[in-house]
């Protein structure tokens, strides 16, 4: 039992609905539990994304907020560290290193989370920790390849992390893979050519149509151990959930999510009622303003 549980209480009305329905917890919450809860939507452009991170140099992913270009990263990262564990040659692993682009100011403090992010000293000056980079090639077997996530948000000076990159690309065995919002990664991009020049591939993530959108909430409810999802989410409650997501995977896990609360209160399956209310919605509130 938690702090807050001791402390507060268990809401055991929630608790109850949830055992009923055989759930676990919350299976909409958005932190994504393991790679089996990734629904891939687009196999191919999946493909070349692997593709580039076992083989290439640099790859450049692309999509609107809540589309999942940062789930994506983590299921490509979670799946090369799978397959390195099993690969019968050190040649033929991969070391992989997730950053996010946003939490940093300087060049130092992205050396810095790479460093750490290998287990090794970071406790030394840039230049220590660029040789490391460099001389990688010649000290290590395995291909090591850096994601960094929502690359725009960086604070540091796009020149000086966009021409960083473009050095470790042209190291051998070094791999990258940028994220971020289309419009703010072509400026990004713009900003430093060179780099824009090598890359391999890019890709970009749309929202989700109807039926794959369907099979994530179902996926999502078959994990968390209900055998009865397509009861518990009702098709007029689905229909609801993403005709206001638009297929915006993050927007219709908070949907579900809230309509999961509010079911549980007055004990029904999601139905569009469950989602309206649940989210306070009306039909002024989904019409766009005139």
């Amino acid at each position: 039992m938690t702090l807050f549980e001791e402390k507060i209480g268990v809401d055991q009305r929630f608790e109850s609905y949830l055992q009923r329905w055989g759930l676990r917890g919350d299976p909409f919450k958005l932190e994504l539990q393991s790679i089996d809860m990734f629904v891939p939507v687009q196999e191919d452009d999946l493909r070349k994304l692997k593709w580039v991170l076992t083989q290439g140099k640099l790859g450049v992913l692309t999509g609107g907020l809540g589309t999942g270009k940062t789930t994506l990263c983590e299921f490509l990262v979670a799946s090369l560290r799978e397959e390195s564990l099993t690969a019968p040659e050190p040649s033929k692993s991969i070391v992989p290193v997730f950053i996010h682009g946003a939490a940093y100011k300087s060049m130092d403090e992205v050396l810095r989370a790479i460093m750490l992010a290998l287990e090794m000293d970071a406790d030394r000056d840039r230049a220590s920790m660029f040789e490391v980079l460099r001389r990688w090639p010649s000290e290590h077997s395995e291909r090591l390849v850096i994601v960094v996530d929502d690359i725009h948000e960086s604070r540091v000076n796009v020149k000086d992390i966009g021409e960083f990159l473009r050095v470790l690309v042209d190291i051998p065995n070094i791999t990258i893979l940028i994220n971020g919002e289309p419009k703010r990664m072509e400026l990004f991009l713009e900003k430093v050519p060179a780099l824009r020049d090598r890359v391999q591939v890019k890709v970009e993530i749309k929202p989700m149509g109807r039926e794959n959108l369907r099979k994530l909430l179902d996926l999502r409810l078959k994990n968390a151990g209900c055998d009865n999802g397509s009861v518990l989410l009702t098709e007029k409650g689905f229909e609801m959930v993403y005709r206001v997501s638009k297929g915006v995977p993050r927007r219709a896990l908070k949907l579900a999510s809230n309509a999961l609360r509010y079911a549980a209160m007055v004990d029904t399956p999601i139905d569009a009622k469950a989602v309206k209310k649940g989210n306070r919605l009306s039909f002024f509130r989904r019409s766009p303003p005139l």
